[in-house]
């Protein structure tokens, strides 16, 4: 499988919005949507990575805002 992205790793999680790094030069990308509909599973994919973003069974594990860098 071809990626776009060769580098991908873990950055900071955030509990609120006003501890997100400023970042006024980065192209953002968010990923949201309802309780186990596959958002980190989305992001595994597309980084080539088996558990970059880490997946559960159980709905709503993911309570942080998880922020992961690309080159």
């Amino acid at each position: 499988m071809n990626t776009f992205f060769y580098q991908a790793h873990f950055f900071k999680s955030a509990a609120k919005l006003k501890q997100l790094p400023a970042c006024e030069d980065l192209v953002e990308v968010a990923f949201a949507g309802r309780s186990n509909s596959g958002k980190s599973s989305a992001i595994n994919t597309l980084c080539n990575q088996k558990s970059l973003a880490r997946t559960s069974k159980t709905p709503g594990r993911t309570q942080l805002i998880n922020i992961f860098a690309l080159d």
